[in-house]
């Protein structure tokens, strides 16, 4: 079966079908473009490890020991990443017979999205008339009752902290399929959603599914709860590497380098607060909105 995530073209027929079901639910997009990327996805054993103590990770509520070298990557006991010094070549392999841990395939998943030049953002992101802008800050600071509110107002939330922004082309697009939030914020924030409800997850929070924008979303602005209105640019810099992670594989962390550093020239980066946070979007995806980025997807 062959299928697409962003800019990835992804072969998973060697999997168990339950196993391909589950990455296919978790990762499946529309197209965008032509795949960047090329995935194999394969069974069987992995080579040996590194010598050496492995890093270890937490993402979420997962945590896992990975061991890295050039452009492998060994993701716990279960998984194995190689790639081409170019990028190319990729292969993900996964011991046959065993079932890697949900936060090894994320890891896995997004390397590979960072090699097809896509970037992650631990932000919500939110659009209207095509315009867009990503709010970031630590957890709990507030990104997604921002984007609650905003919904609120009539934009469409992409993502609720899990924005993907093609660095090219600064297309931007969400993985998250729903918007969580509790019941009294909902109502009083978006209560129009209430009808779409779709059950709740483990921490009591109601599940309002985000659907598919109608438009292309360029992304012209990350804001960012605790920084200055007009922040330096070391604080900037800092800021767009701390909520895009750090890279496993070499090949992916010079494209990442390449691909945050035009973000940076290209997107308006400013401080927010949560009594702000509103203005500041309708600002600044205002008249004076300029979309810099070149049209289309790689």
């Amino acid at each position: 079966m062959r299928w697409r995530s962003l800019g990835l073209g992804l072969e998973t027929s060697a999997l168990p079908d339950d196993a391909e079901s589950t990455l296919r639910s978790r990762w499946e997009t529309a197209a965008f473009g032509s795949p960047a990327v090329e995935v194999r996805v394969q069974t069987g054993p992995v080579p040996p490890r590194p010598q050496g103590a492995p890093r270890e990770i937490t993402v979420s509520n997962g945590h896992l020991s990975v061991w890295c070298a050039a452009d492998e990557v060994w993701l716990g006991d279960h998984l194995h990443l190689s790639v081409g010094p170019d990028g190319d070549d990729a292969r993900l392999t996964a011991v046959e017979g065993e079932d890697a841990p949900e936060v090894a395939w994320l890891l896995a998943i997004v390397e590979l999205q960072r090699l097809a030049g896509w970037v992650p953002l631990h932000a919500a992101a939110v659009a209207r008339q095509g315009r867009a802008v990503a709010i970031t800050g630590v957890s709990g600071a507030g990104k997604s009752t921002a984007a609650l509110r905003l919904a609120g107002e009539g934009w469409t939330v992409l993502a609720e902290d899990q924005t993907w922004v093609h660095s090219a082309t600064g297309q931007v697009t969400g993985l998250d399929r729903f918007l969580r939030t509790y019941a009294d914020s909902l109502d009083r924030f978006a209560p129009h959603l209430r009808g779409q409800v779709q059950g709740q997850d483990a921490y009591g929070k109601l599940m309002v599914p985000l659907r598919p924008p109608q438009e292309a979303a360029h992304l012209g602005a990350l804001l960012v709860f605790g920084l200055p209105d007009d922040p330096e640019t070391a604080e900037r810099v800092r800021a767009v590497w701390e909520c895009s992670g750090v890279p496993l594989l070499d090949s992916a962390r010079r494209i990442s380098a390449q691909g945050l550093s035009r973000l940076m020239r290209e997107l308006k980066i400013r401080g927010t607060g949560r009594e702000t946070v509103l203005a500041q979007v309708e600002d600044m995806t205002g008249t004076g909105w300029v979309a810099t980025f070149e049209s289309g997807a790689r």
